[in-house]
């Protein structure tokens, strides 16, 4: 049964109640809108439609958005408990196909991201009915509500009911273009915390791992440059204009960076991938699973920066 089905079987529809859910999580029309796609008049309309259905007001219109009525109030557990039905069956109806094509959504974040991407290609021509969804997120998704199929993380999860999957470690060191550490030989030593320029994540990643040991080294010094995403800081850094912190796998491939010390302990991390258990069994999910499994095992060298070092890497990581 589509997951629309479960929503009819109560005499409305079930993109009227996802819209009705929207609105009550978002606070707001446009809000809601922009989180599902749609343009406002298509949300406005089916709220009136599945308003005329109940006979009832299910939102006031307040200075501060949009405010459940209490009509509404008792709709909420009954239209989530509808949208959780309606994703337990399109969870399970994947389990119905036998075989491994469709549409498979990996949700990791951006070291994990960057090192997938080049992969793919090798993928699709083995694989030509599958698609790939690679979604570069900080974020966790919500693998009951199928906002991923597969989640990739650093870090031993909770227990749970997930099923978790090890796929190995990434390792991160400190690199800096080769015209810089040239012209700053302080790039190879411990001074270089004090005397060269940074490149690093901006102010609402300071949470981040990585942030947090760097602003350590560096005391009251601010890096020079700031980004929101770890590609445009990889750009930065290529271009000379400071020292940062990169996975191995990602300075090591570049020949004009040289790796400025050994891995750093407190940055490596286990990774694990995650999956419902719904969706452990079915051909596309698992051929996506084994597939990265794999990525990890064959690029074990490169991920964990033990692999050979160009002969221009110097400094003390050799």
């Amino acid at each position: 049964m589509p997951p629309g089905e479960v929503a009819k079987l109560a005499g409305v529809q079930w993109d009227d109640l996802r819209v009705f859910l929207a609105v009550a999580q978002a606070g707001s029309l446009r809000r809601a809108a922009r989180a599902l796609g749609f343009g406002q008049p298509t949300v406005i309309r089916r709220l009136r439609q599945l308003e005329e259905s109940l006979g009832t007001r299910l939102f006031e219109r307040t200075p501060d958005g949009h405010r459940l009525t209490k009509g509404g109030q008792h709709l909420l557990p009954m239209a989530q408990g509808v949208a959780d039905a309606a994703t337990v069956i399109d969870r399970r109806r994947m389990a119905f196909g036998d075989d491994a094509g469709g549409v498979v959504r990996v949700t990791t974040g951006e070291w994990v991201a960057r090192f997938l991407a080049p992969h793919l290609a090798g993928l699709a021509d083995t694989h030509r009915d599958l698609t790939v969804e690679l979604d570069e997120s900080h974020m966790e998704p919500d693998l009951d509500r199928r906002e991923s199929d597969l989640f990739v993380r650093h870090g031993l999860p909770a227990r749970g009911h997930l099923v978790r999957v090890g796929l190995g470690s990434i390792a991160a060191a400190i690199y800096g273009a080769k015209s810089l550490v040239d012209a700053q030989p302080a790039a190879r030593t411990d001074t270089r915390w004090r005397a060269c320029p940074w490149v690093a994540y901006d102010a609402p990643h300071e949470y981040f791992r990585s942030m947090a040991w760097l602003m350590e080294r560096l005391g009251d010094r601010r890096p020079q440059v700031r980004a929101s995403r770890f590609s445009l800081q990889v750009e930065a850094i290529r271009a000379g204009a400071g020292l940062g912190i990169l996975p191995c796998f990602v300075g090591d491939a570049d020949a004009g960076l040289v790796r400025l010390t050994a891995p750093i302990t407190e940055l490596g991390a286990d990774y694990w991938l995650l999956v419902h258990p719904d969706l452990k069994m079915v051909p596309r999910v698992r051929l996506l699973i084994d597939w990265i499994r794999t990525a990890f095992k064959d690029s074990r060298r490169a991920l964990q920066g033990t692999g050979p070092l160009r002969r221009s890497a110097g400094g003390d990581g050799r």
